[in-house]
Formats: C-alpha cells, sequence, structure tokens
C-alpha cells in the first residue's frame, strides 16, 4: 500500500503545473494532507457507528464528492 508521501507525489505530478511556484506546490502540500487527516478522521468516525448508518454516511460523502467532482468539469479544457 502506498503511502502517504507516494499518493501526495503522485498527485503532485498529475495536477500542479511544473513551472508552479513555490509557494502554490506547498500550500498544496498541505491542503492535501489536510484533506487525507480528514478521510481518517472519518473513518474513525465511521467505526463508531452501527453499519446502516456507516453506509448512509458514506453515500453521503460519495455523493457530495461526485456532486463537487461535476462542478468542476466545465472548467476543464
Amino acid at each position: 500500500m502506498k503511502t502517504i508521501e507516494q499518493r501526495w507525489t503522485d498527485f503532485e505530478a498529475r495536477v500542479i503545473a511544473a513551472d508552479a511556484p513555490p509557494l502554490q506546490r506547498d500550500e498544496m502540500r498541505i491542503a492535501f494532507y489536510a484533506g487525507f487527516k480528514s478521510m481518517l478522521d472519518v473513518n474513525f468516525e465511521l467505526a463508531e457507528l452501527d453499519q446502516l448508518s456507516a453506509v448512509f454516511l458514506l453515500e453521503k460523502f460519495h455523493n457530495e464528492s461526485r456532486r463537487f467532482g461535476a462542478s468542476l468539469a466545465p472548467r476543464r479544457t
């Protein structure tokens, strides 16, 4: 399984322009790690719920993330 750093490196290579300024790279890395930490927090919270509630909440998160992705689609070239 990939480490968080390996996942960051993959993300960085796919998303950040090679000529991006160091500040942009640093801020994106902070945001990436914060997002990963947030998902870990969600996992711990889900573990405290009964199975049906956990599945319902995961479905809500999945739907929210899909809506966010769809909202970005028109901007991509």
